[in-house]
């Protein structure tokens, strides 16, 4: 069956690289392609040969041009800087030197010294900070880092999934004030806090799920940097933890009691891999930064230790991976999805398993994008329920609100998966520029507050005392959903702002610009409040006891200063209100101290997020002139 991997995938267009990456990577390896591109590489082992670059969502691969062999270069994990350089390199020919497109990679490798080279010690790695060695060349370099969804409510909602094809269709519930419903339970039994950890060391410590082993690759190791892992070597597959500065990260032996620094048989050496790409729009600098990014937000979220249970297979049920079999999967997810007698528990149940499915194949995301219909029928469900909904019967129906407010959450969080990773595919850019229409709609829909119907009057005065306590807890429960609810479409909507910022960027220019979103966003007078409620939930986060911030609230966390970022920058009428309405806030609450006491240091999005907050914090002091 043919592989819709090279539909709309504009960085694959080489059918005969396409063929030998397909024949020579394991299924699940060549499904995770992000791009390639020709390009004269420059390194320790290669002196300015033409090859091919291959990016998969962890490594970075080499081969020959035509393709003979492949090797890994680089990990993403390893990963310190990647620069755009700004020069004009001797080697190249005068035309060439103005469309060269110079990439500098910076990676940190762990050299074992030949007496410990057989041994099974303890490896080192640095997670993909930004570098912070001085150099002399100037580097061109956009802030363009996507923000992962929050991991939670794993094991409830996945056994919910089995339990749906068991139970029977369940009789509607009528509008009397109760307990909460069973599709409300089926959503949020189980659900993690998105609070702080409880433990306010600076220390913190994973153990993922088991190793699972790859198929062999076809691959050469001739001068492959040493110390670097095979693709199966994942963060989601290996323990790892962090050592008390939280700095630094260990691999293998969780036991270890002093710092790799210490240890007389590694060294660690730093290293650069330097692309030479002869074009001027080639797109490959966006791909490397995007894909680390990504690694970063995963490597955040997989500190979590219920993110990595949501989708980690479960014991003795491995199967080969197959890319026939995930196509099937998802046609008949979405045929299911279109019946029109769906009740709202069977939807939710689909949806769950859609978005799933989806994280851990990402097979499925291209899917989603290949056609519209998948995404006009999941943003139109939306309509339905947001900012109110259009069955009047709930208007005075608590407990069926809640259950339509819980299937609106996981539309939200399933777009948000397929939007995740996704910016190689350009047919998702035609579905978006196609179906402005429903794009707006989204928009309004994710900066609206939901709303809540009010309860009814109770009457028979017996009634009254119990009434009143079942209310309490059943407004408590409304709440949460609703501070959900908000995180949810916080995320969502930076998805789409990245969208728009990678077309500054250079991908589809003339249709997409950040710019225009946000003269659209600030047109819609929900705005105000929706901003209001970011700074609030910022400071709220930053003034809470001396807590460390879980890794999802620390994900959640970059992503709102980076919405902030994007009113500050390029829209007047949010910056003047921002400035005009918080400046208090941010002197007083959001500043450096507070950020350093709720991020820890082991976090990956930590270094990001500070970077980001000290732009923020610029802007906000600082009047100047919206860009566009």
């Amino acid at each position: 069956m043919a592989s819709p991997a090279r539909c709309g995938f504009p960085a694959r267009k080489n059918s005969r690289l396409d063929a030998f990456l397909r024949r020579h990577l394991p299924p699940e390896v060549y499904d995770a392609v992000r791009a390639y591109e020709q390009c004269i590489v420059v390194s320790d082992s290669e002196k300015h040969t033409l090859k091919y670059v291959v990016l998969t969502d962890r490594l970075i691969y080499l081969t020959e041009n035509p393709p003979k062999s492949i090797r890994r270069v680089v990990a993403l994990r390893d990963i310190v800087a990647i620069d755009l350089i700004d020069d004009y390199p001797e080697f190249l020919s005068p035309p060439d030197r103005e469309t060269n497109q110079h990439i500098r990679i910076i990676y940190y490798t762990t050299v074992l010294k030949k007496e410990c080279e057989k041994s099974k010690g303890v490896r080192k790695f640095l997670f993909p900070f930004h570098h912070a060695s001085a150099n002399n060349k100037k580097a061109k370099e956009e802030n363009n880092r996507p923000v992962f969804w929050r991991g939670k409510k794993a094991n409830s909602r996945n056994e919910s999934i089995f339990r749906y094809h068991q139970e029977s269709s369940t009789a509607s519930k009528d509008s009397t004030l109760g307990p909460p419903s069973d599709l409300k339970k089926l959503s949020l039994h189980g659900q993690r806090a998105g609070g702080p950890l409880p433990n306010p060391s600076r220390s913190c410590q994973l153990t993922s799920a088991s190793s699972k082993a790859s198929g062999p690759f076809c691959i050469t190791d001739t001068k492959e940097p040493q110390g670097l892992s095979d693709h199966k070597d994942s963060l989601s597959e290996i323990p790892f933890k962090c050592n008390g500065n939280g700095n630094e990260f260990y691999l293998g032996n969780s036991t270890l009691a002093s710092p790799l620094q210490s240890n007389p048989n590694l060294e660690k050496k730093e290293s650069e891999l330097h692309l030479y790409v002869i074009s001027t729009t080639s797109s490959i600098f966006l791909h490397l930064k995007s894909s680390w990014n990504n690694y970063i937000i995963k490597a955040t979220l997989l500190q979590d230790p219920l993110y990595v249970s949501e989708f980690s297979p479960a014991t003795g049920s491995q199967k080969p991976y197959r890319s026939e079999e995930k196509i099937k999967h998802f046609g008949q997810l979405k045929s299911e999805l279109f019946l029109k007698d769906n009740t709202l528990r069977k939807i939710l149940c689909l949806i769950m398993e859609l978005k799933v499915t989806a994280q851990k194949n990402f097979i499925l995301k291209r899917l989603f994008w290949k056609t519209s219909d998948l995404f006009y029928f999941l943003v139109n469900k939306l309509h339905e329920y947001l900012p109110e909904s259009r069955d009047k019967n709930v208007l005075h129906n608590r407990i069926q609100r809640a259950d339509e407010l819980v299937v609106c959450i996981e539309i939200i969080q399933t777009l948000g998966r397929m939007f995740r990773e996704t910016e190689t595919e350009s047919l998702r850019l035609n579905i978006l520029a196609a179906k402005k229409g429903t794009l707006f709609n989204l928009l309004v829909i994710l900066i609206s507050e939901p709303q809540i119907p009010k309860s009814g009057p109770v009457f028979d005065i017996q009634l009254v005392a119990d009434s009143a306590s079942v209310e309490m807890s059943f407004d408590a429960e409304l709440q949460k959903l609703i501070l959900e609810y908000t995180d949810t479409a916080t995320a969502l909507l930076y998805e789409i702002l990245l969208v728009f910022q990678q077309g500054n960027l250079g991908l589809e220019s003339t249709k997409f610009a950040i710019s225009w979103i946000m003269s659209f966003l600030q047109s819609c007078p929900p705005i105000i409040t929706f901003v209001a409620g970011i700074v609030k939930q910022v400071v709220k986060g930053l003034s809470a006891s001396f807590q460390l911030l879980s890794p999802g609230r620390a994900v959640l966390l970059y992503q709102q200063f980076y919405i902030l970022k994007s009113c500050l920058q390029y829209s007047k009428t949010l910056a003047e209100y921002i400035r005009n309405n918080y400046r208090e806030e941010f002197r007083y609450f959001i500043h450096m101290p507070a950020l350093e006491k709720r991020l820890p240091l082991c976090y990956p999005i930590t270094q990001p997020t500070t970077q980001l907050f000290h732009e923020v914090l610029k802007l906000v002091e600082q009047k100047q002139s919206v860009k566009h």
